[in-house]
């Protein structure tokens, strides 16, 4: 037939796939996803994950999700360090790690509202995050100064001075909290070798510790900075449902004037000094449903005017 020409196996071909792509675009809504090596930014859902490397551009359906019904965009960022992680995010941002070691060169500055937390289905021992304290020095492993979360990780402070006190400002501290700051650690277990675990420090400064392990604390070599939980100058801290053992001062302390923590449900000991404790005036530690045992000095102690009020 004049004007007709005949379709090639190769047309036939190329019109069925369009067909078909066509087709798969209008009945599924899409997931389109760019990863490099590093830190992945998901501004649905304030989220910041670190990802292994890997370079691909995915076009594919995406399961459904009550969160985001249409299209989920992952940008990225380069990144090789938890510290470049946190400099990256910004308030709001959860920081996703998956199992892993993220050793600190420096101490951690947490000056925004962040969650760092392992990834879902990624036990806490997994996920470590570590670094060393000088001997002759205070270290810090992770100064807070805003609004930060800590979730389901394990954090190692390794180093620092023996004989080094809080109050001689060489002993070393894992977390340490500074007014403005609050500190949530969530599942997590915190160990050190010299270091207090967790200090929070003024009276706007805040501390909460929820279903944990904090220890071993300076146990081994007897350290004189190895508390647990110390709450100090007027900051406010709460213990729930936590495990503090092989410490080696107090467990849990209220230190300093006008000091307040609270402890339920946790298990304290053993300790070189005291097990929950409060020293200074107007210091308040109250307690109740805590399990004291092999404490070798006090099991409650109270110093120059702090109190320890059990509850009912």
């Amino acid at each position: 037939m004049a004007g007709y020409a005949p379709c090639s196996s190769l047309n036939i071909l190329f019109i069925s796939l369009m067909l078909h792509t066509t087709l798969a675009f209008h009945h599924a809504p899409l997931s389109l996803s760019t990863t490099t090596p590093g830190l992945a930014m998901n501004r649905c859902s304030r989220s910041v994950a670190a990802f292994a490397p890997r370079t691909s551009l995915n076009i594919q359906p995406r399961a459904h999700s009550h969160r985001s019904p249409l299209l989920s965009l992952r940008a990225t960022v380069t990144t090789e360090s938890l510290e470049d992680m946190v400099a990256a995010a910004e308030p709001g941002d959860t920081i996703l790690l998956p199992k892993g070691t993220y050793e600190l060169s420096e101490t951690l500055r947490i000056d925004k509202d962040i969650t760092i937390a392992a990834e879902e289905g990624v036990a806490r021992n997994d996920v470590l995050i570590t670094g060393s304290a000088p001997t002759d020095a205070r270290g810090i492993l992770c100064m807070v100064t805003s609004k930060a979360k800590f979730k389901g990780v394990k954090v190692h402070h390794a180093g620092g001075s023996v004989g080094g006190t809080l109050s001689s400002g060489k002993g070393s501290i894992c977390f340490f909290v500074n007014e403005p700051g609050s500190l949530e650690l969530d599942d997590c277990l915190v160990t050190t070798e010299t270091s207090t675990a967790v200090m929070a420090s003024g009276g706007q400064a805040s501390v909460l510790v929820n279903t944990c392990t904090i220890g071993p604390c300076g146990w081994d070599c007897e350290s004189a900075a190895g508390y647990g939980v110390c709450i100090f100058r007027g900051a406010h801290g709460t213990v729930l449902n936590t495990d503090v053992y092989r410490v080696g001062q107090s467990g849990i302390i209220a230190f300093y004037e006008e000091s307040t923590a609270l402890a339920v449900a946790c298990d304290v000991g053993p300790c070189q000094l005291g097990g929950i404790a409060a020293e200074g005036q107007r210091a308040v530690l109250k307690a109740k449903d805590v399990h004291l045992h092999d404490i070798e000095w006090k099991q409650v102690a109270e110093y120059d005017g702090g109190e320890v009020v059990f509850l009912d």
